[in-house]
């Protein structure tokens, strides 16, 4: 018999942000699980909540109300500094815009969470290198991101967020900035790393192509979520 691990539980989360005397209510009890191992896509039109479910999940954000569990941790008894380093040690972040520093070079970019981990020089060199191998990018090493196109761009967020070896990757739109072929071929990297490597990976998007080609999808409207 296989047990299956969920990695993220969420139970009745809720967000409330207030604007002056204003309380805006954005995510309104919210369930969710996800299996290690999963690909799991949410998707839904703008200003619905899924960035801000995310960042709750990546710890970006906090709840306003309900319970997480991160690998069976509470996430609400967890101090700011066991938060960070979950963050660091657990979670590979892609985002939309690519977020990638313009005046280093693709090898730097994918090295850097590496520095602030303590890792020694040389290991980072050759950790990076093999990161970038693997989402295509050998030949770009030097590069710096102006340098490079949109999608090659996001293939050196992709190894940024692998350079850590994370339990989870969150991805935010990661093809929203992309045209359809190149979104496809990112998309294909994600598959791969998925089936060959266990990743569990989480992905906002609102392009239907990308989450018909997830395990599962869940559609996130008006702040609260529904399977599809």
């Amino acid at each position: 018999m296989i047990l299956v691990m969920n990695i993220i539980e969420l139970k009745g989360i809720t967000k409330t942000y207030h604007i002056g005397d204003m309380a805006v209510d954005v995510l309104k009890g919210v369930d969710l699980s996800v299996e290690t191992g999963e690909l799991l896509a949410i998707m839904g039109e703008s200003g619905g909540g899924k960035s801000t479910l995310m960042n709750i999940i990546g710890f970006l954000d906090s709840p306003s109300g309900g319970a997480y569990h991160f690998e069976d941790q509470d996430a609400s008894h967890l101090t700011d500094n066991q938060l960070a380093h979950i963050r660091n040690q657990k979670i590979g972040f892609v985002f939309q815009q690519f977020n990638l520093l313009p005046r280093l070079s693709a090898l730097d970019n994918v090295s850097l969470p590496l520095v602030y981990r303590g890792v020694e020089r040389s290991q980072r060199t050759e950790i990076a290198s093999e990161m970038l191998k693997r989402v295509g990018m050998a030949d770009r090493m030097t590069h710096r991101p102006p340098e490079l196109s949109g999608g090659q761009q996001q293939r050196v967020a992709i190894a940024r967020a692998l350079s850590g070896k994370p339990t989870i990757i969150l991805a935010d739109e990661p093809t929203g900035a992309l045209d359809s072929q190149v979104s496809q071929e990112i998309m294909e990297i994600f598959l791969k790393l998925n089936q060959d490597q266990k990743i569990t990976t989480v992905m906002v998007t609102h392009d239907p192509k990308v989450g018909q080609q997830c395990r599962r999808t869940v559609r996130m409207s008006d702040g609260r979520l529904a399977e599809v």
